[in-house]
């Protein structure tokens, strides 16, 4: 095939495209329109309940599981009239602007009815919560340097970009993948630093808050799902509970840069980077890696 065949394609590839992009953005807009509903009611000022349920706040971060333990929190829920809110991934989905996001958290955060989860920008959302004592927080971390660790190969190889994100996760995906991964984990530090500061500092002192961590979740889980439960100020049915324990698996055969779940062994840091690089880490994250209990 020529090259000048191969122009010719490529143009009428493009047109095809152009011609069906609006239907495409249709079906899409459609999707988000079902799969977030009550977020965009909610966010509407448009949803409303009738229960005294304390709502409850699912603090995290990226690279700690953090759709799957929102999703058992969501099986958790199931015989309670708690209505489930994902506004970060309604917003991922939409593109919006950080300015859009905090207004969206400043409407939508009610201490009464609701299960958000996951939160994961504590910025987007902390400094608007006055009443936070009012709401139930379930903070689930992981050590900082195996989430950085393990951003990289999302960041870089994994992670499901959606339409509205294409043009900024696709430079983000080129920048990364011209870096080491000790170059992009250094670059990273303060980002990660000032969430894990942000959640010690205005999270972890307050009696209405339990954490609980990544470790805990992959190498006992009955006894981490059985912290979760006894938290709750709700019956949760044991039918549940068995089922979400009969469902879980941690098991990952071999390691594999492109899945989701690449591995979840902790301490994936010490077989990735640099001892440097780690020296760096301990370092920076000193007062965060002794107060949430993690050896440096």
């Amino acid at each position: 095939m020529t090259i000048k065949t191969l122009k010719v394609l490529k143009r009428q590839a493009k047109q095809v495209i152009g011609r069906y992009l609006p239907f495409t953005q249709l079906i899409q807009q459609q999707q988000i329109n079902t799969k977030f509903s009550q977020e965009i009611l909610l966010l509407k000022g448009k949803h409303q309940v009738d229960n005294n349920h304390q709502s409850i706040l699912f603090f995290t971060t990226h690279k700690c599981a953090s759709v799957y333990v929102a999703n058992i929190l969501k099986e958790l829920i199931k015989d309670t009239i708690i209505t489930p809110i994902d506004l970060g991934g309604y917003f991922w989905k939409t593109g919006a602007s950080k300015e859009i996001i905090r207004e969206g958290h400043q409407k939508a955060l009610k201490p009464f009815g609701y299960l958000y989860a996951p939160l994961r920008e504590p910025d987007e959302c902390l400094t608007l919560i006055d009443n936070i004592e009012s709401y139930q927080i379930v903070l689930m971390l992981r050590d900082p340097r195996d989430v950085l660790t393990s951003l990289y190969f999302s960041v870089g190889y994994s992670h499901i970009i959606p339409t509205a994100q294409q043009d900024v996760a696709l430079t983000a995906r080129e920048e990364t993948l011209q870096q080491t991964i000790d170059e992009f984990v250094i670059i990273e530090i303060p980002k990660l630093l000032k969430k894990y500061n942000d959640y010690c500092q205005k999270l972890l002192p307050k009696s209405n808050v339990i954490l609980v961590k990544y470790e805990d979740m992959v190498t006992d889980f009955n006894s981490w799902l059985d912290t979760l439960v006894n938290f709750f100020h709700f019956d949760v049915n044991p039918k549940i509970v068995n089922k979400i324990i009969d469902q879980a698996n941690f098991t990952v055969p071999k390691e594999d840069i492109y899945s989701h779940k690449r591995q979840v062994t902790p301490g994936d840091h010490k077989r990735k980077l640099a001892p440097e690089t780690i020296e760096r880490l301990n370092f920076e994250f000193g007062e965060v890696l002794d107060l949430l209990g993690y050896e440096r």
